[in-house]
């Protein structure tokens, strides 16, 4: 199992929720394995638009074993994995600045979440399930 930080508005976050799935570009989407662990970073609560937010906003269980593509209108194709979402707390980012491992430059934490999907460690994963409140070893 691996652990994995999803990078999208807190709206994308709540629409995976209730809609239990991650969604993503394809490329990041097929790097995800059944059973992987994907926390959603918000920067803000809408893409491009909204309230800065900078904190983490769900947890998801990867369910599925490969992408799928959805139609979302006439014109617009998504791409999405199947997930459970895990009970949790929104957790601001900056009490955990000074301990994840993956924000290798504390000055300038934000360039460390530019990327859209990415993995972390196994204690980074902790950390930030522990500042959400979700249990994640079931």
């Amino acid at each position: 199992m691996k652990y994995w930080v999803n990078v999208i508005s807190k709206e994308h976050a709540l629409v995976g929720v209730k809609g239990r799935f991650i969604q993503g570009k394809l490329a990041n989407l097929q790097l995800l394995r059944k059973e992987d662990l994907t926390f959603s970073y918000s920067a803000g609560t809408l893409f491009r638009a909204g309230q800065i937010l900078q904190a983490f906003t769900a947890v998801a269980r990867v369910v599925d074993d490969i992408p799928q593509q959805v139609e979302a209108s006439a014109r617009v194709q998504m791409w999405r994995r199947m997930a459970t979402p895990l009970t949790c707390e929104e957790a601001p980012i900056e009490p955990l600045i000074g301990q994840l491992d993956f924000i290798g430059d504390k000055a300038n934490w934000g360039l460390s979440l530019g990327r859209g999907m990415f993995a972390i460690n196994q204690e980074d994963a902790h950390r930030i399930a522990a500042a959400m409140h979700a249990d994640i070893t079931g």
